[in-house]
Order: C-alpha cells, then sequence, then structure tokens
C-alpha cells in the first residue's frame, strides 16, 4: 500500500466545503483498501485536529495563513513517508508542489479562475491574479494534471500542459433515486444550489426571475447555500421586492437536498464559470433538468437541449425564455426530465475512483523505472 498525502485547503467537514471537497472524498474512500491516504486541510470552529472519516485521515491545521502553512506542515512531518503527494487546486490555485517536493505527483484542477477574478477582486488585485495564474501551470509540465471537465482540460491545454499529460475524471453524484422520477410537476419552484460568490451569477437570476413573475406570480425561487456575498443577495431580494418569493435557506442537508430537487420545476446555475458543476448532476438523478449559462463547466454538465437548456452568457432574455420554456412546455419538460435522469446515472463514483487509482499506478510506476 502506498502513502498518499493530499494537500487540499477544506476538509469534507468545513463549513465552506463545496464541489471540490466532495470530489476529493469519494474518490478517495473509495481507495482506501489500497492505499493509506492523509489529507491536510484547514481547520475550522468545532473540527477536531485530526478525524478519520470513510478510511481517510485528515490531519487539520488552524491557521489564515493556510496557503504557507500546509507546505510547511507537509515538508517537516509528512514529506518522508509520502509515497505520493497529491496537489489538489480546490479553490482553483494549485499549491505549486512541483517547486518543493520531489515526490512523485498528481495535480488535481477543478477549474481556472480567469474572468473570476474580476469579479471577486477588485484592480489591480484582479490583473495581478490574472497575470499570476497565467505562470503558475508552468511549473507543473511534466506533471500528470486530473481536470474535471473537458473545459478544464481545454483551459490547461491553453495554458501549455501537453496533453498527454491530462486526465479527465469526471464526477458523479451520491444522491440518487432508483426509480423514474415523476411525470409533469406541476409546481413552479425554480432551485438554485450555490456557495454565494459574487462570480456564481445569482444577482443575475434574480433580476431574470423578476421579470418572470409578471407571467408566473406564484413561482418560487428556492436558494440553498450560503457565502460572503449572502448579505448583498439579501439585500438585493428586498429592493426587487421579492421577499415573499425568495426564499434563503441556507446549507441544507443531503436528505433536504433530495426534497428541494424532488420538488422542483428546474435547477437554475448562473454561475459565469464552474469546474463540472455536481449540483446539476445531483438534480438530475431525480428528473430534474438545469439551466445555465453557456460557459466553461456548465456547458459540459448540461447537455443542451437533451438534458436542459444553456443561454449564451450574458443574455438575460435568452435565460428567461430557457426558464420559461421548462415552466410551460411539459412535453420539453418531460423529455428533458428522462433525459437527464439518464445522463446521471452515466455518472459513477466508483468508475471515476477506478480511472484515479490507474493513474495513481502509473504515476509510481513510471517513478519505480
Amino acid at each position: 500500500m502506498a502513502n498518499i498525502v493530499i494537500l487540499s485547503r477544506r476538509t469534507i467537514t468545513h463549513p465552506l466545503a463545496g464541489g471540490a471537497s466532495v470530489y476529493l472524498h469519494e474518490i478517495f474512500r473509495r481507495l482506501t483498501h489500497r492505499h493509506n491516504i492523509t489529507v491536510l486541510s484547514q481547520a475550522s470552529d468545532g473540527i477536531s485536529r485530526t478525524q478519520e472519516i470513510d478510511g481517510i485521515k485528515y490531519v487539520n491545521f488552524g491557521t489564515k495563513y493556510i496557503r504557507a502553512i500546509l507546505p510547511f506542515k507537509y515538508l517537516t512531518q509528512f514529506s518522508k513517508e509520502a509515497d505520493l503527494l497529491v496537489d489538489h487546486g480546490d479553490v482553483a490555485i494549485p499549491w505549486l508542489s512541483p517547486l518543493f517536493s520531489r515526490a512523485p505527483k498528481i495535480a488535481i484542477v477543478h477549474q481556472m479562475v480567469k474572468e473570476i477574478f474580476y469579479y471577486e477582486f477588485e484592480r489591480p488585485v484582479a490583473d495581478v491574479g490574472s497575470l499570476v495564474e497565467k505562470m503558475i501551470y508552468k511549473a507543473y509540465t511534466g506533471c500528470p494534471i486530473v481536470a474535471v471537465s473537458s473545459s478544464t482540460a481545454n483551459d490547461l491545454y491553453d495554458m501549455g500542459i501537453d496533453r498527454d499529460h491530462v486526465h479527465i475524471i469526471p464526477p458523479a453524484s451520491s444522491l440518487r433515486a432508483s426509480k423514474v422520477p415523476l411525470k409533469n410537476r406541476e409546481n413552479l419552484t425554480i432551485t438554485c444550489v450555490a456557495r454565494m460568490m459574487r462570480y456564481k451569477g445569482l444577482d443575475l437570476a434574480l433580476g431574470v426571475f423578476r421579470d418572470l413573475l409578471d407571467k408566473f406570480p406564484s413561482a418560487t425561487l428556492e436558494l440553498a447555500g450560503s457565502g460572503p456575498y449572502e448579505n448583498q443577495l439579501r439585500e438585493l431580494v428586498t429592493n426587487l421586492g421579492l421577499s415573499d418569493q425568495v426564499h434563503f435557506l441556507g446549507r441544507v442537508s443531503d436528505s433536504d437536498k433530495i426534497k428541494l430537487y424532488r420538488n422542483s420545476r428546474l435547477l437554475l446555475n448562473p454561475s459565469v464559470r464552474e469546474g463540472y458543476g455536481i449540483c446539476v448532476i445531483e438534480a438530475n438523478s431525480f428528473g430534474t433538468p438545469a439551466v445555465g449559462w453557456d460557459v466553461a463547466g456548465m456547458k459540459d454538465s448540461i447537455i443542451d437541449g437533451s438534458t436542459g437548456l444553456l443561454a449564451p452568457f450574458p443574455d438575460k432574455q435568452a435565460m428567461s425564455k430557457n426558464i420559461e420554456t421548462l415552466l410551460t412546455n411539459d412535453e420539453i419538460w418531460q423529455r428533458l426530465s428522462e433525459n437527464s435522469w439518464k445522463w446521471a446515472r452515466n455518472h459513477s463514483w466508483d468508475d471515476s475512483a477506478t480511472k484515479f487509482g490507474e493513474l495513481i499506478d502509473n504515476t509510481l510506476g513510471n517513478q519505480a523505472h
């Protein structure tokens, strides 16, 4: 059994954990029978220093200087025993592990930041971030990189990464419906599951939803998630006069999320960029089609016209038309609902873990030779 050490900002139990944390945990918990796996991650209130979850050992370090402390902890406490280092870019920027570790490495990249810098930061900070991102991946020449989508893989190619070094291993959904979903849901509930950041596009979604209410006064928008942009969104909802129609649910449990997906007419994901969008596959698992922008990540998880509908970014009229179609056209909704359920069943954590395990074997085998 190989000793695998993973650098990852957020443990699966971290209050800010998202799809990247789920991806890491679901893949590697399926590999614990073959390898000893330790994840070095960021501590948070209520999280113990060490945890063992599904056979994975999490070691959590509490400091605001997290990007500096994790490589240091790896070098001083874990590097001697590590047969493989996994560089998990769970907040889009990887750890630059080729600069400080000689161990065999695999990097996981969920998405590029690119234009997100300009949603989350003011200039010139955004300019610097964008420039640095273009330089970072030069350090990964020759390193195997796992991309979660074709969009991310294409971005890596554009960054100069050799195609032979990029391996696309998509996510799946841990939430599944064993039966074909109910037909023709009559309620006009729209659900959005997202971390509340500016780049998630929730302000655009609220504008689209407000305009739809003229035709669909009984429609509701359920917002599941939390984040630093929540207060601004609450204020926007109040200013738009949507307090009765838009509901902030906070972070929801899996059981509550399942109820949301089962009862919603559609999932709305208005993010301007994603790695893949696990919430889309989750919703599809319950026959709920999705609407999003035709952007990186969304065009991987939503098959336009088959499992959901995509609109050119940032054409709000096109987005509104797509939502209206799924709210009113039962024939189209039913076709997309059935297709999305089948599409979700094509995604398997077991298959993805098998592919990742093969990449680990190849990486360690190549190093041995």
